[in-house]
């Protein structure tokens, strides 16, 4: 260990993000013991699982994954909380971590996070799946692509429209930057897989520019109670 982050590390030890605990040597953003309580989903990036099926339903997905089952007021809600709001970055690459296992020796040539509206990335100063999207790239050897797609402006009134309308209002408030997309293995990735609806709107927005393409998706969580 470099000595000056050796002294810092003793006068200003890195604390778990869950817990508080001082972190100690080889634990990295979160303590072993926080980790043994993460309500890891066991799904397998597959077709056939809850995530996927999921996507399924709205639009065609090679293969999906989700890390962590999402409980809003459990530990994996509050460490989603951490990453989206309290500018704990690392969170999302300790996640990634985790997730890289399971997307290796898969064919992914591409990572493409989804985007926030640059009105909330101003609020917030960066996307929370950012430090996800990289780590993983890193991890598996892809390319990180965050300029692929890009949210849209979307001031159309929802509260008129039928159910197919409000749908299609969702889709349209993306847009992909034709000049740079490359064909291949493309994977999708956002923090929590709720009712899908957003998530399915990329990949429909990408399918429709490069319909030979295949495209999975991963999560850092899953809500198995939508």
């Amino acid at each position: 260990m470099n000595p000056l982050r050796a002294i810092r590390q003793i006068l200003f030890p890195e604390t778990c993000v869950l817990c508080g605990e001082p972190l100690t040597h080889g634990e990295e953003t979160l303590c072993h013991r926080c980790i043994q309580e993460l309500p890891f989903t066991g799904f397998p990036f597959s077709a056939d699982n809850p995530a996927a099926r999921a996507l399924a339903s709205k639009t065609d997905i090679h293969k999906a994954t989700a890390l962590l089952f999402y409980q809003k007021n459990g530990i994996s809600g509050r460490l989603i909380h951490k990453l989206k709001y309290h500018h704990h970055p690392s969170v999302g690459k300790r996640l990634a971590d985790f997730t890289a296992p399971l997307l290796r020796d898969q064919g992914v040539e591409f990572i493409v996070p989804v985007p926030l509206h640059p009105k909330k990335l101003r609020k917030r100063g960066y996307n929370q799946v950012e430090h996800f999207g990289r780590q993983l790239a890193r991890l598996i050897h892809a390319e990180y692509r965050p300029s692929w797609v890009r949210k849209k402006a979307n001031t159309a009134s929802q509260t008129t429209k039928s159910p197919l309308e409000r749908w299609q209002n969702v889709i349209d408030g993306f847009e992909v930057n034709r000049r740079r997309l490359q064909s291949g293995h493309i994977l999708v990735v956002d923090d929590v897989l709720t009712t899908g609806a957003t998530l399915a709107a990329v990949i429909i927005r990408l399918r429709q520019a490069l319909p030979e393409a295949r495209i999975s998706a991963a999560t850092m969580a899953f809500n198995a109670y939508m």
